[in-house]
């Protein structure tokens, strides 16, 4: 059959089932893999006989070892309704391959195994159903399901009408489907020895007709040899003689070939039938060989099955042991962490100590820091007077820089001045004989500056020339070509072009070509640096300002960091709590490590509950003659096991509703902390307070001691008294509930051994002892997940009452730290009662009293 008919015979055969109403829809191959959709079909047909082992799940098993147990129960059923039922013989009904189904969805075999079906519903009682079903389809399904029909019923119409009686005692599905398949195979092999057979059978009437033939000519050839001898005999004289002759030795010869073809025809049909026997016995060992295999295989399948437990089992115990290991490691964490918190402990009862001790030297040590910060605040002051300081001396000098260069301007001007009166003072030469010596002091009457170097018979000084020129406007002719050069000078010097103007200007536009040349811009460059200046006296400022923030905030930090040394920030335990809070939050991973690995027990359970179903399942697989013992033994094991199922599920649920307790005990906790932390902060502000009054605590103690408590905390510690024994109350009962349940199980226990016992005695033990076994390793597993559920029951418990201590102990301890807050705010009133106090203020009143009546 060709793919393309294979899949319209299936697409019609989805179509049939579509009809149906499943607890599974047929839409792929996949979903026939298991039987339960032919299982649903059949108990159509008779609900009784075709009945599930197990309730049908929603999705098809991933084991492909349960699917073909199904099918080979469903097989057998087939072949048993077939037999039984609609007596009709199965010898020659195609054997499909069940393995091929479960493991790789084989096309073939599942349409042999539909065949099947749709031929018990066509031909039971209830056949108008499925009949009406098919005709309701369309016209090509209803084409290939009657092909799919007339297939099987020819099949049985060719069979025997006789059946082996082996097959009506078949109990064992896979000794059933064993030998179904061994038959179909010997019924293949046997059709192929018969088809052999039968072609060496016609091989050996061909050479028996052969041999025959031969027999006979040799028989002719024998009468002619005797005819002809005769005739021989009669015409010895004839002239013919010698033909004759030649024609017998040809004869002759013709009759020893016909011999030997004989006698070769005799070989040939005797290794013929060597060869037949040959193959015989190699087919008998060969039936022995296959039978010995698939005897293997199914060993084989089996021993895979039960590596695949065991690896399963191996991985399940390498993870407790993980579990177990890990469980180690985080007792000896608590354990270093409850050592921590101790030393912890010590070491703040140690510093309360110390801190009392030091407590004397407080004023002392505040009024150091005050010193500290007043010299602190004198060295900033001082540092600033100082940096101001420099910043106006670095104004100082680039003033004097400025100066010195403005100075050094000037000289160079002066002495280009002096050579120009230099130069003017030679060319008044001439004129120095009308003028007359004014002083021998080297000054004019005017107090004009003489030159330096000139000769004391000249006039030195410029007002001087000048006044000679006015006086003699009209000299002689002599004298007109200085009059005449001097007046030209004077016109350079009023123009500014003069030697000296020149010289200077040569110099200025030296230098500024020089500028220049250095890119030297000095007007923008003193702009630029005055802004520089600006910027940085700001930034100066700037930091200067964060620099006094910050060194005081260092300041408020170290002294911080002293009281903390010194244990004055200790608090009211804040330590205790942080370390309160981590063990919370230690508590609450070890819980949730708890709650995993609850699930983890659980999802086992599931596992052994689904392996109790296959051992059940694999239990029907027994004789009849033993079925009614071992009901009756299920029966009892399954009480058992329903009794230790409620009592899993009661303790779960008791497990449940303590860590649901441990839970709302836990925000608790968590809440009470965050108040104490509230109250802590809080008291932050009066703690200075507090300490100030550090040397009256012992009064206030002795006071304390004497007076009795407030009633508002009698009632608070007589309300926890109760509410502690309520506690007490309950885990006695819970406790008692536990000594029940084990005499329970204890009584449960002895009873199963009883009745295994009785049925022991009734019963051979060669029969059930692999039951026995499985029953009495599941038991185990279950008592040892009911103790370990015990003992994590136990382990919540006594976590329970440490945390119940815990809260207890922290709401005494606020409770007592509250009432030490309201005596410190409200403390009572003192009378100093000290003999020395009193004595000084007798001895003042009586030194008041004499220098009063002594004035007097």
């Amino acid at each position: 059959m060709s793919d393309s008919q294979q899949r319209r015979e299936i697409d019609a055969f989805f179509n049939f089932f579509a009809t149906f109403d499943l607890a599974r829809p047929v839409t792929t191959i996949a979903d026939l893999a298991d039987g339960s959709a032919l299982f649903d079909v059949l108990s159509i047909v008779d609900a009784d006989y075709f009945r599930q082992p197990t309730r049908p799940s929603a999705q098809p098993s991933e084991n492909w070892v349960l699917r073909f147990s199904s099918l080979k129960r469903l097989y057998r059923l087939m072949t048993q309704y077939f037999a039984d039922v609609l007596q009709k013989p199965t010898s020659s009904l195609d054997v499909p391959n069940l393995q091929a189904i479960a493991k790789d969805h084989n096309l073939q075999a599942i349409l042999t195994l539909c065949r099947l079906t749709i031929v018990i519903g066509v031909q039971c009682e209830k056949n108008k159903e499925f009949i009406d079903k098919i005709q309701g389809l369309s016209e090509v399904d209803q084409h290939c399901l009657m092909k799919a029909i007339e297939q099987v019923m020819t099949k049985i119409a060719i069979a025997p009408a006789v059946q082996d009686s082996i097959e009506a005692s078949m109990t064992e599905d896979d000794h059933y489907y064993r030998i179904q398949s061994e038959r179909s195979q010997i019924f293949s092999e046997k059709e192929t020895l018969e088809k052999v057979y039968t072609a060496l059978l016609e091989e050996h009437r061909a050479l028996q007709t052969a041999h025959d033939d031969v027999v006979s000519e040799k028989e002719e050839a024998q009468a002619q040899a005797r005819q002809l001898r005769r005739e021989a005999d009669t015409r010895r004289n004839d002239k013919s003689d010698v033909m004759m002759r030649a024609e017998m030795d040809r004869l002759r010869t013709e009759l020893q070939k016909s011999e030997d073809n004989l006698a070769m025809a005799e070989s040939e049909l005797d290794k013929h039938t060597k060869i037949i026997t040959e193959f015989t016995r190699k087919v008998d060992e060969l039936q022995i060989k296959a039978d010995e295999a698939v005897k293997l295989k199914d060993q084989v399948d089996e021993y895979r099955h039960a590596a695949d437990k065991l690896q399963k089992t191996e991985n399940v115990m390498e993870k407790y042991k993980k579990k177990l290991q890990e469980g180690a490691d985080l007792r000896q964490h608590v354990k270093a962490l409850e050592k921590q918190n101790a030393d912890l402990v010590d070491k703040n009862a140690a510093l309360e100590d110390e801190y009392r001790k030091v407590a004397a030297f407080k004023p002392l040590m505040e009024s150091y820091k005050t010193q500290i910060l007043d010299l602190e605040s004198k060295h900033s002051s001082k540092s600033q007077e100082i940096d101001t300081l420099n910043f106006e001396l670095e104004q100082s000098r680039t003033k004097l820089r400025i100066t010195l260069a403005e100075r050094a301007k000037d000289a160079e001007a002066l002495e280009l001045y002096q050579e120009r009166v230099r130069e003017l003072e030679l060319t008044s030469t001439g004129r120095t004989g009308r003028s007359r010596i004014t002083s021998s002091s080297g000054l004019t009457p005017n107090g004009g500056l003489l030159s330096p170097g000139l000769d004391q018979n000249r006039p030195g000084t410029l007002s001087a020339e000048l006044a000679a020129e006015d006086e003699e406007p009209h000299s002689s002719d002599a004298d007109g070509d200085d009059d005449h050069g001097l007046g030209g000078e004077l016109d350079d010097a009023i123009t500014g072009t003069t030697m000296t103007d020149l010289k200077l200007q040569i110099r200025r536009l030296q230098r500024e070509l020089e500028a220049v040349k250095k890119n030297e811009a000095d007007a923008s460059r003193l702009l630029v640096l005055e802004n520089l200046l600006e910027d940085a006296n700001r930034m100066k400022a700037r930091y200067e300002a964060d620099y006094l923030a910050a060194h005081r905030e260092k300041l408020v930090l170290q002294r911080d960091l002293e009281e903390i040394r010194s244990g004055k920030s200790l608090g009211d335990g804040a330590e205790a709590a942080i370390a309160l809070r981590q063990r919370l939050n230690e508590t609450v991973d070890q819980f949730e490590a708890l709650r995993k690995a609850n699930a983890e027990l659980e999802v086992k359970c599931d596992t052994l509950n689904r392996e109790l179903t296959i051992a059940k399942s694999d239990l029907t697989l027994v004789n009849k003659d033993q079925l009614e013992i071992l009901a009756s033994l299920r029966d009892s094991v399954n009480e058992d096991k329903l009794d230790l199922e409620a009592d899993v599920e009661r303790l779960k649920k008791q497990n449940k509703e303590l860590s649901e307790k441990n839970h709302m005990q836990l925000e608790q906790v968590n809440g009470l902390l965050l108040e104490k932390v509230n109250l802590q902060s809080e008291g932050i502000g009066q703690r200075e307070k507090m300490l100030q009054r550090e040397r009256d605590f012992g009064d206030l103690r002795a006071t304390l001691s004497g007076k009795d408590l407030p009633e508002d905390i009698k009632q608070r510690l007589l309300a926890m008294h109760e509410e502690n024994l309520n506690l007490k109350e309950s885990y006695k009962s819970t406790t008692e509930k536990l000594a029940k349940a084990k005499q329970f199980i204890k009584s449960q226990d002895k009873l199963f051994k009883d009745q295994h016992a009785a049925a022991v005695a009734t019963v051979s033990k060669g029969t059930f002892e692999e039951a026995e076994t499985s029953f009495r390793s599941q038991i185990k597993v279950l008592e040892e997940d009911l103790t370990r559920q015990k003992r994590l029951m136990q382990e919540s418990q006594k976590r329970y009452r440490l945390e119940e201590a815990c809260v207890l102990s922290m709401k005494i301890h606020d409770e007592g730290m509250q009432t030490i807050r309201k005596h410190l705010l409200n403390p009572p009133r003192v009378e100093k009662t000290s003999f020395l106090s009193q004595e000084r203020n007798r001895s003042s009143h009586a030194i008041q009293s004499s220098t009063g009546g002594r004035g007097f």
